[in-house]
This record gives C-alpha cells, sequence and structure tokens, in this order.
C-alpha cells in the first residue's frame, strides 16, 4: 500500500512540474519563443494569416504579401536591395531578417487587438499588422548602388535618435521567389550573400583611433604636445611602422588622427596604460549586446566577446591603432561615430519606426533613448576637430562636400595573411550640427580614402539633400 502512494505522489509531483513548465514556457516567456524567428508556427501560421506589409518611412512597400491566382505570395518590389537585412519567410527555409524577427508583428500575434485575438482563438483568416522601418528607400538605394559590385557594408544613422536610415550589405541576393533558387544562393561561397556584413565583425583598423582618443584625454597627456613620427617605431620588441613607412614628422593629437599616425597612436595609448584603454573601449559599446531588432555580434578587443582586464604591451600598442585582436561590425562602427556626433551619447538604435493594426491604428511606437555615455560633450568636440582636421587636411579628405563641412575618419585594416586591406570610412555632417553618420566598409578594398570615402559621401550628400 505505501508503495502505491509512493508512485501516485510521484506522478502528482511530475504532473505538478510539467504544469509550472508548461506555465512558465506559454505564459511568462510565450513573447521570448515568439520572437525566436526558429519558431516554426509563426511560418505555419501563413496559411490563415496574411503578413503585413514592411514599409519604408516614407511609405514605400519594402515587402507585401498578395494574392497571385488564389494564391498568398510575398512580393518584394526592390528585389535585393534590402537583402539580406530584410530577410525571408517561407515554410520550406523558415524565416530570417527583419522578416524573422518582427514575425510576431508582422502575423499580427504580439499585443494583438481584441479582433485579432478573436480570429486566432478560433483559428479564423485574419490579417497581420504593417511595420514601417526608419530605412529611408533614397538613402539606402544610393548605398546599395555605390556599393554594387563590391563586398561590403554601409550603414547610416540620425545621431540624435538612433533611426537607421540605411542599411547595405553586399553582395546580396533576391527574396523573390527564394524556394526555387535557393540552391545557387547557398553555392556562392566565396560572395556569401545570406552573410550580413553590416552586422558582421572585422579589424577596425584606424578608425579605432577616434576610440582610442577618449583613452589619451582621460590619462592626462598634453594632446597639444608635439611628436616626431618617423615612419616606424618599437614598443617593447615590437616593430609599429605607419602605412607604407610614411613619416609624418612632427604632429600633434589633431593632426596625427587627420594623418593616421599609427606610432603616435600606439606610443601614447601604451603611456596611457591598458586600463584607460579598455575603460574607454566600454564606454564605447565593446563586449556588450547592441539593443537592437537584429543580432549584432559583440565587439571585441581579444579573441572573446568579454573586455579583458588588462592587455599585454604589444597588444595594446596594437589595439590602440585597430589591429591586434580587435574586431569590430560596421554597425558598432556607426554607432561610435553617432556617439561623437551627439557630443559623446549614443542613442539606442532602431529600425522599427512604427508598427499599424489592420485599421491602421497604432499599436507600438518607438520613442528615441540614450543607450551609452561615450563620451563628454568636450572630449566629443576634440575628436570632432581632428576628424574635420582629417577632412580639410588629412587622410579623409576624399570624404569633402562643397559649402558642408563633414568630420570623417579613414582606415586600412589589415586582416591578415597576404591580403589586400579592407577599407574603412566614418564620417558625420555637417560637422557642427549632424544630422547623418555613416560607416562604410569595403572588404579587401585596400585604403579607406580611395574605396570607402566616395561611398560615404554619396550617402551623406544625399540626407541631406532630402533633408
Amino acid at each position: 500500500m505505501r508503495g502505491v502512494r509512493r508512485v501516485a505522489l510521484g506522478m502528482a509531483f511530475s504532473f505538478f512540474v510539467l504544469s509550472l513548465g508548461l506555465v512558465y514556457w506559454q505564459v511568462v516567456q510565450s513573447n521570448t519563443l515568439l520572437d525566436n524567428p526558429a519558431n516554426r508556427r509563426l511560418i505555419l501560421l501563413e496559411s490563415r494569416v496574411t503578413r503585413g506589409g514592411i514599409f519604408d518611412r516614407n511609405g514605400e512597400i519594402i515587402a507585401q504579401t498578395q494574392t497571385i491566382k488564389g494564391k498568398k505570395v510575398r512580393v518584394y518590389p526592390n528585389g535585393e536591395m534590402y537583402e539580406p537585412t530584410l530577410g525571408y519567410s517561407t515554410v520550406r527555409l523558415g524565416a530570417a531578417g527583419l522578416e524573422g524577427s518582427l514575425a510576431n508583428w508582422l502575423m499580427g500575434v504580439k499585443d494583438a487587438t481584441a479582433t485579432q485575438s478573436i480570429q486566432q482563438l478560433f483559428s479564423l483568416p485574419r490579417q497581420g499588422d504593417d511595420v514601417v522601418l526608419t530605412l529611408d528607400s533614397h538613402l539606402q538605394s544610393v548605398a546599395y548602388n555605390a556599393l554594387k559590385g563590391k563586398k561590403g557594408a554601409a550603414v547610416a544613422i540620425d545621431p540624435k535618435t538612433g533611426e537607421v536610415l540605411a542599411l547595405v550589405s553586399q553582395p546580396g541576393y533576391n527574396p523573390t521567389n527564394l524556394d526555387d533558387h535557393w540552391k545557387d544562393i547557398i553555392k556562392q561561397t566565396q560572395e556569401k550573400p545570406l552573410d550580413n556584413r553590416a552586422l558582421s565583425l572585422y579589424p577596425p583598423g584606424s578608425t579605432m583611433k577616434v576610440v582610442t582618443s577618449a583613452s589619451l584625454f582621460r590619462s592626462g597627456i598634453n594632446t597639444t604636445n608635439l611628436y616626431d613620427c618617423k615612419g616606424s617605431t618599437i614598443i617593447n620588441g615590437q616593430v609599429i611602422p605607419e602605412q607604407n613607412l610614411e613619416v609624418h614628422g612632427w604632429v600633434n593629437y589633431n593632426k596625427a588622427l587627420a594623418d593616421s599616425c599609427n606610432t603616435y597612436f600606439a606610443t601614447f595609448g601604451v603611456q596611457a596604460g591598458d586600463k584607460s584603454f579598455l575603460s574607454a573601449v566600454k564606454g564605447f559599446g565593446f563586449g556588450q549586446k547592441i539593443p537592437f531588432e537584429l543580432n549584432v555580434p559583440v565587439s571585441q578587443i581579444t579573441n572573446s566577446p568579454k573586455v579583458p582586464e588588462t592587455l599585454s604591451t604589444n597588444l595594446l600598442a596594437a589595439s590602440c591603432f585597430g589591429q591586434g585582436e580587435v574586431l569590430v561590425s560596421p554597425f558598432q562602427m556607426a554607432l561610435i561615430t553617432a556617439g561623437i556626433a551627439n557630443h559623446g551619447v549614443i542613442m539606442t538604435p532602431h529600425i522599427v519606426e512604427r508598427v499599424l493594426d489592420p485599421s491602421q491604428t497604432v499599436q507600438y511606437e518607438q520613442e528615441p533613448q540614450p543607450w551609452l555615455t561615450a563620451l563628454s560633450k568636450d572630449e566629443a568636440d576634440k575628436i570632432t576637430s581632428a576628424m574635420v582636421t582629417a577632412v580639410t587636411d588629412g587622410t579623409a579628405s576624399p570624404g569633402a562636400l562643397p559649402d558642408v563641412q563633414v568630420a570623417a575618419k579613414t582606415g586600412s585594416a589589415e586582416p591578415g595573411g597576404n591580403q589586400p586591406t579592407h577599407a574603412w570610412y566614418i564620417a558625420f555632417a555637417p560637422a557642427e550640427a549632424p544630422r547623418i553618420a555613416v560607416a562604410v566598409f569595403v572588404e579587401h578594398g585596400g585604403t579607406g580614402g580611395a574605396a570607402a570615402a566616395p561611398i560615404a559621401r554619396q550617402i551623406i550628400e544625399e540626407a541631406l539633400a532630402r533633408k
């Protein structure tokens, strides 16, 4: 009898634990499950739910479901212009990109209206919500066409709000009838069209010097003092060369950033110390998850997502000018640039402007919010001044615009091995009252001034003309 009682108690306890698990996953963690693009329930709902449309900030259609010959078809009017950021959604392949991460809105299951809830309860056909993005199709088109034929990325952000105005990765793919040409896409192992290069990690090269600048300022180093650049220097037995062993001669901080002097930043970065440098990089978001609608890998200083407690002298010296083990995404470099433009405050980036239910009532609207305070206003002003000098009298001059003062920094990052350098260009404008911040990356493109600056210039010019 006692044995039967134990079995009964054991079964009752098991059912209790299972019930707790069901409550946890179906109630407490329900939004987490819905937010997961791997949740095929959202894909299977497509048979009775008309997926909502995706629009740019001006109302231009980016993705929409149409009924063609009695069958629902997802239509992408711009072809590959928004890929792979936009992503796809098919029953066979699942979902990716924004089509995946925003599926809960698009299928009308997140914060559903009363009508949607009733329709969902009785498995009735219904309409999902429309999502309006912060992206500007005109800027997206300029960036896309400027990058076409190259491997790379371009990101444009409003520094005051954190709105993502353009997010381009090349090469991309055409999402129309994706099931039919999926095999051809995955065979492109060199081009990797499914990889979002804007959200991938690369060595930043000399664009990292804007981050290192904060370390110099805070360590008490007099940045007005002159330093004699002789084309290379030796730090702890390690040779630090300038690009092409160029001799910059006597430079202060402003001119060192403008001329992109490696030896200056390595020398004074080491003098400032690893604690100062690591504190500065944390302030800019290294080692932290970026709060964004798409997953962005954590930018890192060493071969670990976590910012280390210490750095060796040699690794510190290399890290100060963006080499060593430093890896950053173009998206994060755009945020860093936007932070400098916004007097040191990095706003929380977002790509969703608002969500509208089927009756076009606003269900959700994003409000600008600060994410990090990376710099004081004085520090941001000093970096801005040096970035302006880089455009007026330095390596960033190919990004200059008539009648508009641009602040910018170039980068030529060594990827390792016998390969051409990656080309970087970060910029914002107008320098005195910034309205746009950009980061452009061209994989194995050579120098930032030659390969990336012309692309950034086109994006900035279009943005300022439109506003």
